[in-house]
């Protein structure tokens, strides 16, 4: 009776090996899904060169033009010098970033660079591009450093560096020629109204 329980745990643990199976370790794809060495429903860890491609999650490197993640993004996309052209994270992202743009669904936690980072989740850690932008209606938090000509997210913890800032709260520093708290009232001090050039203050 003791030896068939052992038979039955050992036949369990088999097929639970046969069927989980490792992420690849390497990802070449010219065009997602049909011309692409792993498929998209698939995960990858270790370097992922696209044309245009395609995964679940993927971690580690990633150097291409146009790179979607439908899961979570773990690691560094493109390089300072070589950026991609599109990077898409339906899930959370976290590390490094670099692309002409950026667009996450989930949280980030690293360093976006890019022209535009658009985000439709909170993001914290810092942000470069030409505009950093809290997805639709400005609906997400953001925690760190922005740096860009337009700046805009709901809820601000940090410092907004740009020609334009806006946050719907601000706990921290917008320095700018427009930098607007929507919070606040327009034309009271209390301390400060909504829009205040140069420099706004947030606590």
């Amino acid at each position: 009776m003791k030896s068939l329980k052992i038979l039955s745990v050992l036949a369990l643990v088999s097929v639970s090996a046969l069927t989980v199976r490792a992420d690849a370790s390497f990802q070449a794809a010219l065009w997602a899904p049909d011309m692409q060495l792993v498929p998209a429903s698939e995960s990858v860890s270790g370097i992922r060169l696209d044309i245009y491609g395609e995964n679940k999650n993927v971690t580690g490197l990633e150097l291409g033009l146009v790179n979607i993640t439908t899961g979570d993004f773990t690691g560094v996309t493109g390089l300072i010098f070589i950026p991609s052209i599109f990077n898409r994270v339906d899930g959370t992202t976290t590390g490094l970033q670099f692309g002409l743009v950026n667009v996450t669904k989930g949280e980030v936690t690293g360093w976006q660079a890019g022209a535009i980072n658009v985000f439709d989740a909170k993001v914290t850690g810092l942000q470069t591009a030409i505009v950093n932008w809290g997805g639709e209606g400005i609906k997400a938090d953001f925690t760190g450093l922005q740096i860009g000509l337009v700046n805009a997210a709901k809820n601000v913890t940090g410092l907004q560096l740009g020609l334009v800032n806006y946050a719907q709260t601000l706990k921290g520093l917008q320095i700018g020629l427009w930098n607007q708290v929507d919070s606040r009232n327009w034309d009271e001090f209390k301390p400060l109204p909504k829009v205040f050039p140069f420099i706004n203050i947030g606590f």
